[in-house]
């Protein structure tokens, strides 16, 4: 059985979400009762996000990197990032040690619903650094992303309301809203929740037209397989 070592998302409530699912997951694989080995790493998240924010790139990759070695150190198999926004520089990460892409495995997932045209929501670092965009070109997917005006607000519920678990009716609405207008305008099949908090707000029963690829689902999936892999 291999190791995981977990470096956690940008708020608490999306962390256990992500340790619940493995669980729930990998008992669901092999049939048991038993728990996973799992190693969770809790870092400053201000200071992280901070660097990716500001874009700050040599920063955040020694900040990981530091973190990535500390995993190491405890002899775990495989790495995973539990947020979005950190893969900026996943692939600086990935060329050191291995590691399980929360990018990669989605635009797979997209790819397997033979879906071409997508939007994408998430931290305004996750929507417009183009790091999405450039994995998705590899399987022909078009990225779709708001507004900046529509980017700037989805950004500033995220951190400052869904990060912090409040989970508020209107701003589910106006994501719904921001989804469907980008539906009409632009002809997105699917939606990305390119944030590992988005999945406490918005489900795929909240849509009809679209199809909802969920980053923490996938990434567990990913993350459940590399453990079971022999």
């Amino acid at each position: 059985m291999n190791r995981i070592g977990l470096i956690e998302g940008i708020g608490p409530e999306s962390t256990i979400e992500c340790y619940r699912l493995i669980i729930k997951k990998f008992q669901e694989k092999l049939n048991t009762k038993d728990h996973p080995e799992l190693l969770i790493l809790s870092v400053n998240m201000e200071e992280m996000i901070g660097y990716a924010f500001n874009n700050k790139i040599e920063e955040l990759i020694d900040f990981l990197s530091r973190r990535i070695f500390m995993l190491e150190k405890s002899e775990v198999d495989y790495i995973a990032l539990a947020s979005n926004t950190p893969h900026i520089v996943f692939d600086d990460l990935a060329n050191r040690t291995k590691m399980i892409s929360i990018v990669e495995e989605t635009c797979k997932a997209i790819k397997n619903k033979q879906i071409k045209k997508i939007a994408l929501f998430g931290t305004k670092s996750t929507m417009n650094h183009g790091f999405y965009q450039l994995v998705a070109k590899k399987y022909g997917i078009e990225i779709i992303t708001p507004s900046k005006e529509k980017q700037n607000y989805i950004h500033d519920k995220y951190i400052n309301e869904l990060v912090q678990n409040k989970i508020i009716p209107k701003t589910k609405k106006d994501f719904i809203d921001i989804a469907r207008e980008l539906r009409k305008e632009n002809g997105i099949e699917g939606l990305i929740l390119g944030g590992t908090e988005l999945c406490l707000t918005l489900s795929q029963s909240d849509f009809k037209t679209l199809t909802i690829f969920d980053t923490t689902e996938i990434h567990v999936e990913s993350i459940v397989n590399a453990m079971i892999k022999k």
